[in-house]
């Protein structure tokens, strides 16, 4: 009788350009939004979503797995960016802060949740939407 073998598998990373297309995606899903009220979480999600996508698209182009960069960063914006390479560092102090301030509501679901104290607080902690934007816009570089 005669043997029959397997054939070998590709061993390509996909992941990185994966991650790249979908924070395109999201950041897309923003641009087109239209709120019809005064205010809305979703733009600040939408723009979260694509800068942490791009964000680890980077740590698994150079040497993480899918695994390993959920594992270590979770949800946190600026813990992901503060490990890039240096070369991949392009936002200023100011971006950073601002990082920090989406990274801290971000990571802990606050903008898909509604939270009494930020509508009575006029959503005083979310920062400004055009910066995020920018701040998005740089990373992503479509």
């Amino acid at each position: 009788m005669q043997s029959i073998g397997k054939a070998g598998g590709i061993n390509a990373n996909l992941s990185p350009d994966a991650f790249h297309r979908w924070a395109t995606h999201y950041q897309k899903c923003r641009k087109d939004f239209q709120c019809p009220n005064r205010f809305s979480p979703v733009p600040y999600f939408l723009l979260c979503r694509a800068i942490e996508l791009e964000i680890k698209a980077r740590h698994l182009k150079k040497h993480m797995t899918q695994d390993q960069a959920k594992n270590k960063f979770g949800h946190n914006l600026l813990e992901a960016y503060e490990a890039l390479d240096s070369a991949d560092k392009t936002l200023n102090q100011s971006e950073e802060r601002t990082l920090q301030e989406v990274s801290d509501i971000y990571k802990d679901k606050g903008f898909e949740y509604f939270d009494p104290e930020d509508a009575l607080t006029g959503y005083s902690r979310f920062p400004d939407l055009t910066l995020l934007d920018s701040i998005a816009n740089k990373l992503i570089e479509i």
